[in-house]
């Protein structure tokens, strides 16, 4: 392995400084952790693709948006293990160009993560206090499309056009972790990449909250008609169900979790230095900012080495929320059969349907089934397959 010395690179233009604490290059702590994220993300994508499908048919813009983002974040933190495996750093490639262009789509796809949950409960709050059977009309979709819009994407744009002049070094590649962004410590960094965050998801946590209260008076309401129909009864308890570890989620893991973050990227942006564009771009020490920073696993915090599995553990309550439906349980059960999986697991060729029990008790047909939904304003109006 390389000393700490600073080495010209190969293209004669750059610098690489490596880091010590890369003794043990091929430890067996690496190597677990290697193959649990690389396992844990193929499963987690996996998983997200039937939900990405169903929720892009409902065009829901903001879930799809945001599926879509976990899923290439999980892509991400596959490509960068494999290439970055150990602390052998005499072999690792310099990242060119990829590791360039990183800092912008990581922090693209970090704060997309909270807006685009923002726009993902604030929706659901506004379509569960409407007491409205009919779907959204063409021109109605389209406008929530674009409120939703101006909610996820300002933040990744005033981001983006400050990820340049707050770069302090060229970029730093670290062991498993791949690829990262060198922020300078100043104002506009605590600013945007930690506060606002944080800002976001205690909007969303009240909003969460909001989601709740307001489906509970509306099912107070509705709670006569749907005694009288098991089939319909059923489907609201796990609405009811499926809503509550929503709020839960969002205010247990979500909230805790970004303020956490933010604390550490605080804590290690202390103390401030001014914001001056020509120091952080054309200091010479301690190094050259041309300079990219070799990080061995021995030189790394526990909350950098592993916040990839922030990410793959949120797929998740995607797939609980989104996954679980009839339909969606249907294409994992067609998904497996098509992998042969059906020798080993004969109940995988009978068809899923949750209210086919309801459908014996109470010897309803799928006509008068559908006949009742009149009386449930607030199943149709969750535009997501919550049922």
């Amino acid at each position: 392995m390389t000393s700490s010395t600073s080495l010209l690179a190969r293209d004669g233009g750059s610098f690489i400084y490596v880091l010590p604490g890369g003794e043990n290059a091929n430890s067996t702590s690496l190597m677990v952790n290697l193959i649990m994220r690389v396992v844990l993300s193929l499963i987690a994508n996996f998983i997200c693709v039937v939900p990405l499908k169903h929720l892009y048919h409902g065009s829901e813009f903001a879930a799809v948006v945001f599926i879509a983002n976990l899923m290439v974040v999980n892509l991400q933190v596959i490509i960068n293990a494999l290439i970055w495996r150990n602390d052998n750093t005499d072999n690792w490639w310099p990242g060119y160009g990829m590791c360039d262009l990183n800092p912008y789509l990581h922090n693209i796809s970090v704060s997309l993560y909270v807006t685009c949950l923002l726009a993902i409960i604030r929706n659901l709050a506004h379509q569960v206090g409407l007491l409205r059977a009919n779907p959204l009309t063409v021109k109605e979709k389209r406008r929530r499309n674009l409120v939703q819009a101006l909610i996820m994407f300002p933040l990744p744009i005033i981001q983006l056009a400050w990820i340049w002049p707050l770069t302090s070094q060229r970029y730093v590649v670290a062991t498993l972790v791949g690829c990262a962004w060198s922020a300078w410590p100043s104002w506009p960094y605590i600013f945007l990449f930690c506060a606002a965050p944080v800002f976001i998801a205690i909007i969303t946590a009240g909003y969460a909250i909001l989601v709740f209260i307001r489906f509970r008076e509306v099912a107070r309401t509705t709670q006569s008609a749907l005694s009288s129909n098991r089939v319909v009864s059923l489907r609201a308890q796990r609405t009811r169900r499926r809503l509550y570890l929503m709020v839960i989620s969002i205010l247990v893991p979500f909230v805790p979790i970004v303020i956490t973050l933010a604390v550490l990227n605080v804590r290690a942006a202390s103390p401030l230095l001014p914001f001056d564009y020509d120091e952080i771009h054309k200091h010479v020490l301690p190094v050259p900012w041309n300079t990219i920073i070799y990080f061995p696993s021995g030189k790394q915090e526990f909350a950098f080495l592993n916040n990839c599995y922030i990410s793959i553990l949120s797929s998740i309550p995607v797939f609980v929320f989104f996954g679980m439906t009839k339909n969606a349980m249907n294409d994992y059960r067609r998904t497996c059969l098509w992998f042969g999986l059906g020798h080993l697991f004969p109940i995988l060729y009978e068809e899923y349907d949750p209210d086919r029990d309801a459908y014996g008790s109470s010897h309803l047909s799928s006509n008068v089934t559908n006949s009742t939904t009149r009386y449930v304003p607030f199943l149709p109006v969750l535009t997501w397959p919550l049922s």
